[in-house]
């Protein structure tokens, strides 16, 4: 069973995608500020924050061919 962070969903769709895309925002700015291994965790965090915000405007992003 995979972890997920419980993050404060507005009844507003837009209203929860501003909030994670700042919570993303947050996070890499804090990752500037630790070491490399905990840097990696926090961008993590980002990049689900922003899949998460993707989702809900129902953006479904494809890999790139190469």
């Amino acid at each position: 069973m995979a972890q997920r962070a419980i993050l404060p969903y507005a009844k507003n769709p837009v209203g929860t995608v501003q909030f994670l895309l700042a919570r993303a925002t947050q996070a890499r700015r804090i990752a500037l500020t630790l070491s490399k291994p905990d840097a990696a965790i926090a961008e993590a965090y980002a990049a689900e924050c922003e899949a998460e915000a993707r989702q809900l405007l129902g953006w479904h992003t494809s890999p790139i061919a190469a």
